[in-house]
């Protein structure tokens, strides 16, 4: 499964920079609870950063960024409001928030700041869900899955070849919502914001917008496989789930289908999303 791509200024010299996620090594057999190994270089993150000339140099390493785990998305926000862009990366074994030091190198504040995640996050977002000034956290996740049930004979005749089976075999993960405190760190209100009462979704891709011009910030996630979610923002710091009823749950046909990824515009310029 492709990764994911960020595109900011980290250094701000006013030119846009690449951050790229990679995978890992899976090792077969891999025993529950063993996180992908991505020591090797060729599974690093890669950060590059755009030089005067157009041209890019890899500066991975000198910034402290090549990640952990299977990683999968990125999202990119200044959450500490000291203006210098920030990154949190998504993946299968271990999320990451990076904190922008405003010298050319990132540090892990993930613990610190309590948006670690768990299970096989997906793709993330940063948003202010209740106008406080403050940017929170949205991470998508996908489903409730491990290397060694995950990639297992699937019904072929050959009980010794391994496959990947399909997503309609496990058991979607619940979504996370982040609230960012006034200290800086965040709790997880996923379920007192309901973002987590549907537990079915396999999201891999998240948007942001307004789409009932109610001045509140909405959220759509792309599902793998089955219905896909939009959560309207009640302006209460709850959210309901509403794509049955606005028409985005299934396809012309009523049916599902595999949201790889999303995003939202107003492409027929009438003033709605």
């Amino acid at each position: 499964m492709g990764g994911g791509v960020a595109v900011f200024d980290y250094d701000n010299d006013g030119r846009q920079d690449l951050y790229f996620t990679n995978g890992a090594r899976l090792d077969d057999p891999m025993p529950k609870g063993t996180l992908p190994d991505k020591r090797e270089p060729k599974y690093w993150n890669r950060l590059y950063h755009q030089k005067t000339d157009g041209k890019f140099e890899d500066v991975t390493e000198r910034a402290g960024v090549r990640g952990e785990g299977y990683s999968m998305g990125a999202a990119a926000g200044d959450y500490d409001a000291d203006g210098l862009v920030d990154l949190y990366v998504t993946a299968y074994g271990s999320n990451i928030l990076y904190r922008n030091r405003g010298d050319g190198k990132f540090e892990d504040v993930t613990k610190r700041a309590g948006v670690l995640g768990a299970g096989w996050s997906t793709s993330a977002g940063w948003f202010d869900y209740d106008r406080d000034g403050r940017l929170d956290l949205f991470v998508a996740r996908y489903m409730d899955w491990d290397f060694e049930r995950g990639s297992i004979y699937c019904g072929d005749s050959r009980p010794d070849y391994r496959a990947y089976c399909h997503p309609d075999n496990f058991k979607g993960a619940t979504n996370l919502l982040f609230h960012q405190r006034n200290d800086g760190t965040f709790e997880d209100v996923s379920n007192q914001s309901k973002i987590a009462a549907d537990p079915n979704g396999k999201g891999l891709g998240v948007a942001f917008a307004d789409f009932d011009d109610d001045g509140w910030t909405d959220i759509f996630v792309a599902n793998d496989s089955v219905r896909q979610s939009l959560y309207r923002n009640r302006g209460d710091r709850t959210f309901e789930d509403i794509a049955l009823i606005a028409g985005a749950g299934y396809d012309e046909n009523g049916k599902t289908f595999a949201g790889m990824g999303v995003d939202a515009a107003d492409y027929d310029n009438d003033g709605h999303m």
